[in-house]
């Protein structure tokens, strides 16, 4: 219930931007879905695979650069001593990306820095609650590197490879912080 809430505050306080003029042409939108291979910074910890998927957004600053926020649902968690911890998240990677090449060319290299806040969705051990073992907050640092691909005009493929390191222990009786790689694909309208 808390997650619909502030996906719903976060688009009304987006809503205005989107139809400013100054953002014609600069913003694009659209969905974005892929796999997690994510795990703790525990020594005996495995990682696991789980579902990636949401929304994706991008304001270009300028041909060199631009501002990228996702709405994610992040599967997560680890497998320790035959166990797996199973951790749902909605995320919102903030990112500051940097392009390459020029803005006319189909394939368009990139590289990027950022932060994760992510939320608690659910946490269970076979099927049971676990929730109120772990954290409700992350935050996470962000690393990657991908490309765009224009399919059509204003229409974007975005292929991404995305690293997160989390800053804060996410266990409320252990020491261990998260550590995802996401590699994800997009499809981004220019509005």
């Amino acid at each position: 219930m808390k997650t619909s809430k502030l996906i719903t505050a976060l688009f009304l306080l987006l809503l205005p931007l989107l139809s400013h003029a100054q953002f014609k042409n600069r913003l694009s939108i659209g969905p974005r879905a892929g796999l997690n291979f994510a795990t703790v910074d525990a020594e005996s910890a495995k990682r696991v695979t789980g579902l990636a998927a949401g929304i994706t957004s991008t304001y270009s600053i300028n041909e060199g650069s631009g501002v990228s926020v996702d709405l994610l649902y992040s599967a997560e968690g680890y497998e320790q001593g035959g166990t797996e911890y199973d951790l749902n998240y909605f995320k919102i990677p903030l990112a500051y990306n940097v392009f390459f090449g020029s803005l006319g060319e189909k394939f368009r290299p990139k590289v990027y820095l950022g932060l994760v806040p992510g939320f608690l969705l659910n946490a269970e051990v076979n099927g049971t609650d676990v929730a109120d073992q772990y954290t409700s907050t992350t935050f996470d640092a962000l690393g990657g590197l991908g490309f765009n691909y224009r399919l059509a005009s204003r229409i974007w493929l975005n292929t991404d490879l995305r690293f997160y390191l989390g800053l804060n222990d996410i266990s409320e009786t252990t020491s261990i912080k998260n550590q995802n790689i996401q590699f994800t694909l997009g499809v981004a309208y220019g509005i």
